[in-house]
């Protein structure tokens, strides 16, 4: 495996897996992460810079 390009490599592990994914599921589980990611930086949003760790008001 260390003689193979990494991009070879990947390719390689991407089609033996491929037949095994759940696409319904994995849909899901993007779509949960991005909600995750939306909410995390709207909670860091009120976070101001510089306020000794103490949450801005809105």
């Amino acid at each position: 495996m260390e003689a193979l390009e990494p991009n070879e490599l990947q390719r390689l592990v991407l089609t033996a897996v491929d037949p095994y994914i759940d696409r319904d599921v994995l849909a899901q589980q993007i779509a949960r992460e991005q909600q995750q990611r939306r909410a995390l930086s709207e909670s860091l949003g009120v976070w101001g810079p510089g306020d000794g760790g103490m949450p801005v008001s809105p």
